[in-house]
């Protein structure tokens, strides 16, 4: 038998492969990562040719070095033949009733501020009073009836487009920050289809292309119905340290009024439901 034909059939290790990309992403050596991990360079040489395979112990300490979300760690036990360490249980599961009603908290105390809860493709899956009355006034009660992408929202040419008048820098930036976060997380093919989705989307501006780049923070969002004139400023928080993979993707996007004017216009519109 030819052996390099033997050679050539072999299947690629998935852990052997998973290290070493996450390890060049991360832009560390061996001799790094090691350190990180508390581990010999040598055992992790092995783990990467192939010629050892890693413990769960190990792949544990590997991921908490690279700093892999909960998702990607649940990948590379899997790859290791190890079952997952973190649940990925819907939000509406009575384990995370204490995480609901600390989101519920943080999205009413905001108020008369919009505030929106997002999932790692940016859906929208929850909005205080105040985020659900602006929407509506932009986009129109019938639009609210169908599901939300909060990128898709700001980016898409018949969604709030028409509406900020500082689109162009608005979209720069959330592109950046979405091709930031997609990047990120290579193994997710939920988000990459998501990510391609919205990069086929018209007229969007040239997204940041350096790798290493990071997003600076939230820029201002100016909106404008008629004489409806409002400034946000927006600020992205996560929940903490959590063991759920569901939790660890939640985003809770909290938005400031700009100027003393959009403040006043704010509260204006929630007297108005009052």
């Amino acid at each position: 038998m030819d052996t390099r034909s033997s050679r050539s059939l072999r299947p690629a290790n998935p852990v052997r492969n998973l290290l070493r990309a996450w390890r060049m992403r991360r832009k560390l050596s061996q001799a790094e990562l090691a350190f990180e991990a508390g581990i010999s360079v040598k055992h992790l040489s092995h783990v990467e040719t192939g010629k050892a395979a890693a413990s769960r112990d190990i792949l544990l300490q590997l991921a908490s070095a690279l700093d892999l979300s909960l998702r990607d760690r649940n990948a590379l036990l899997e790859a290791g033949g190890f079952a997952r360490q973190y649940g990925e249980r819907d939000l509406a599961a009575p384990e995370l009733a204490d995480a609901r009603r600390a989101i519920d908290l943080l999205l009413s105390r905001h108020e008369p501020f919009p505030a929106i809860v997002t999932d790692r493709r940016w859906n929208v899956k929850q909005a205080n009073r105040a985020a659900s009355r602006l929407m509506t006034m932009l986009l129109g009660s019938e639009r609210m009836q169908r599901p939300l992408n909060h990128m898709r929202m700001f980016l898409a040419p018949d969604e709030l487009k028409p509406f900020v008048e500082n689109w162009p820098i608005v979209a720069a930036a959330l592109l950046s920050r979405a091709r930031h976060e997609a990047m990120a997380a290579p193994l997710d093919d939920a988000l990459q289809s998501t990510w391609r989705e919205l990069m086929r989307l018209p007229e969007l501006p040239a997204p940041q292309l350096e790798d290493e780049a990071v997003p600076g923070p939230l820029c201002e969002v100016r909106l404008r119905k008629g004489e409806v004139g409002i400034g946000l400023i927006g600020a992205v928080l996560t929940l903490g340290t959590p063991q759920d993979v569901t939790l660890q993707e939640l985003r809770v996007e909290m938005f400031m009024p700009a100027d003393a004017g959009s403040e006043t216009t704010l509260i204006a519109l929630a007297s108005q439901d009052a």
